[in-house]
């Protein structure tokens, strides 16, 4: 299917949603992924975005639990309603396996992912409003956050031990405080805002496909600065080298994975797509620090590159549809 008849597909959707400023104004349309046959299993508010069903990945056998004494990769896959959990040292094995999966409960759909300090494994679960929190190496949900959560697609955890939750729908940041399961503060002024990341200060930083732009939310902040990143089409998700000071943004509808340097509204590195680039994560807990993978929907495969490079090495086919990643050491 073109990108212009999937466009076609979703002309009927327009919604009113909060503007860039913070005002009611008329939205742009959803992700260009968005068609009818995902957004079928619920009832559809204003402001839910769902990707394209383009084709189901392959099944494959998997254990029922998993290692936490090395680094792993998750990938959420939204045509399964599971994350799929990899060995990082096996991404270069030509197509690995997963040593384990997770499955979502019924009727949820997983999006972004973040670990705690005690490596309790978070999931946004847009289509059962809910934050999921999965015990350190275990596949069984444990306890679910749902107070201030409606349609949450991003996450991220810093130090503190503070959760961050991006809501496309409401164009918010939850902040939930150590332990609580009630939002301490929520910030204002998004339109659309998707996947988010912190760097090694505990800024905040947040693609917001609605505004075609990038927000920056300081530590300890209640207020957020547009960085003017330039060459954004349709942000949908970021990542953080926080060794490096180098931010990964992906592009959907551009094509492309755009990086830049903090401080610098220029891309230093663009990276083609293969259609559509969705999920990015950096590798900042565990080995080989700096090592990135991007989920890519136009084909449904996962990039891996090595530190400081940006031609993938390594390839993880038939991911389904990969809005999710997340590098980490349990």
């Amino acid at each position: 299917m073109t990108l212009s008849t999937r466009r076609a597909l979703v002309v009927a959707a327009l919604f009113t949603v909060a503007g860039c400023g913070g005002t009611t104004g008329q939205s742009s349309l959803a992700p260009s992924g968005t068609t009818w046959s995902a957004v079928s299993r619920l009832t559809t508010p204003s402001g839910a975005f769902f990707p394209v069903a383009r084709h189901a990945a392959a099944q494959r056998s998997i254990h029922p639990t998993y290692t936490t004494k090395k680094s792993l990769l998750f990938e959420t896959n939204f045509s399964t309603y599971s994350i799929n959990i990899f060995l990082t040292s096996q991404l270069s094995s030509g197509d690995p396996s997963p040593i384990a999966s997770i499955t979502e409960p019924s009727g949820g759909c997983p999006y972004d992912m973040a670990l705690d300090k005690k490596k309790t494994l978070y999931v946004a679960d847009q289509c059962l409003n809910q934050v999921e929190e999965y015990p350190k190496g275990s596949t069984t949900l444990k306890t679910t956050i749902t107070d201030g959560i409606t349609y949450p697609t991003g996450l991220a955890i810093d130090k503190h031990n503070t959760l961050y939750v991006s809501l496309i729908a409401s164009g918010e940041i939850q902040e939930y405080a150590n332990g609580s399961t009630s939002p301490t503060k929520t910030v204002t002024g998004m339109s659309e805002p998707f996947g988010i990341s912190l760097d090694s200060s505990g800024n905040l930083y947040i693609p917001d496909f609605g505004c075609s732009c990038v927000w920056e939310l300081p530590a300890g902040g209640s207020s957020v600065t547009n960085l003017d990143l330039q060459d954004l089409t349709e942000p949908l998700q970021s990542s953080v080298d926080q060794k490096t000071g180098y931010l990964w943004v992906t592009d959907g509808s551009g094509n492309r994975v755009q990086v830049y340097k903090l401080g610098s509204t220029t891309p230093v590195e663009t990276i083609a797509g293969q259609g559509f680039p969705y999920s990015v994560s950096v590798q900042n807990d565990g080995k080989p620090k700096g090592e990135t993978v991007y989920g890519d929907e136009g084909n449904s495969d996962v990039y891996v590159f090595k530190p400081n490079e940006y031609t993938p090495f390594a390839t993880v086919t038939d991911a389904g549809e990969p809005t999710g990643s997340l590098l980490a050491k349990p």
